[in-house]
């Protein structure tokens, strides 16, 4: 059975928490009134965003006549009892993610109240959450070794399609796949590729870079393609892409693009990367899965490869030099992976 839970859109909150939320995140200049939460990342604000409105939705379900209390009034422990109980059918990390998201956005925005008996039940949520055990991902965590030749085989094969169209689309396919493995970015992130502004041509190497606002670490992320998928990542710039727009008479610089040269959405692209993942690998791997399958493959492969891992994936460390290290070796952890990963299609 699915498991789902209904969240109040940020529209249809009361004023209070509707103000109460643009504070929190209103960013402005050197001596502007700045919120709370408006350091974090976009992807961080909209899991907040829906955990909180979560709660809400749970009180306008069991408790209309709280919305109308202040923010910081409404939640009592029993009510935070009764609220986790009601998310008991979620998974724990998902029951954890909720009730941990309302209560960061009230501790933020009222640093002042007493939060402490709450942080204690939430911190048991985190505990149940870090020990369980979730079977979702079972057999879909395959090698990058194999996900990356079966990748470029796919590509290469493209080369013997009769069919101008067919053929595009098995080239820019093959390529989507093995850019993936060696470079896994999020959805978002992978879906917002433009040239001039996040492919950037320099001294032979295209390198990719994404904006602060699309990295949880709220920093410029840089790497350059590996050289085993530049030839292939070459030929989908400089034929495929061109070909597909036409088709259309598509104008842009979004690096993905449909059959008609549209540029791919998000949503598109879920689709489609979990499609052809059935048919070649014969299970669905989503996008983020291909960051699993990174990581995994590192930490597979010696100790010292597992140092890779967190400025691969752009995330920073638990010590501030840590977080100085992967900003300063991000440029190489592309091309050590794919040497990685090469090393051992070669020993094997």
């Amino acid at each position: 059975m699915t498991r789902t839970v209904r969240i109040l859109l940020l529209e249809d909150w009361p004023a209070a928490d509707q103000q109460m939320w643009r504070h929190a995140v209103q960013t402005g200049g050197l001596f502007d009134d700045i919120g709370a939460l408006s350091h974090l990342a976009e992807e961080t604000l909209g899991m907040l965003r829906s955990g909180y409105g979560t709660w809400l939705t749970w009180l306008a379900d069991v408790l209309p006549g709280a919305l109308s209390e202040p923010p910081d009034q409404r939640l009592t422990i029993a009510r935070y009892l009764n609220f986790i109980e009601a998310n008991a059918h979620l998974s724990p990390k998902s029951k954890h993610l909720y009730a941990s998201s309302a209560l960061r956005v009230l501790a933020a925005c009222y640093p002042t109240a007493d939060w402490g008996p709450f942080r204690k039940i939430e911190f048991h949520l985190k505990k149940e959450a870090d020990n369980y055990v979730s079977h979702r991902k079972d057999g879909r965590i395959l090698s990058g070794q194999f996900v990356l030749a079966k990748s470029l085989e796919l590509e290469a094969a493209a080369e013997t399609i009769a069919s101008p169209l067919k053929k595009a689309l098995q080239q820019r396919n093959g390529t989507l796949l093995a850019f993936l493995s060696l470079i896994p970015l999020r959805r978002r992130t992978l879906t917002s590729l433009r040239f001039g502004e996040s492919i950037l041509f320099e001294d032979g190497d295209i390198h990719i870079v994404t904006k602060p606002e699309l990295t949880k670490t709220k920093t410029y992320w840089n790497t350059v393609v590996p050289e085993v998928l530049a030839p292939s990542l070459q030929r989908y710039v400089s034929e495929t892409r061109p070909y597909l727009m036409a088709r259309g008479g598509a104008e842009h610089d979004s690096l993905w693009v449909t059959k008609d040269g549209m540029p791919l959405t998000g949503t598109a692209t879920g689709t489609l990367i979990r499609t052809l993942t059935q048919d070649l690998f014969g299970v669905v791997i989503s996008p983020h899965l291909f960051r699993d399958i990174a990581a995994t493959t590192l930490a597979r492969i010696s100790p010292e490869a597992v140092g890779h891992i967190r400025p691969l994936l752009g995330h920073n460390g638990h010590l501030t030099a840590e977080k100085y290290y992967n900003h300063a070796t991000a440029l190489d952890v592309s091309r050590s992976h794919a040497s990685l990963i090469a090393s051992l299609k070669k020993d094997a």
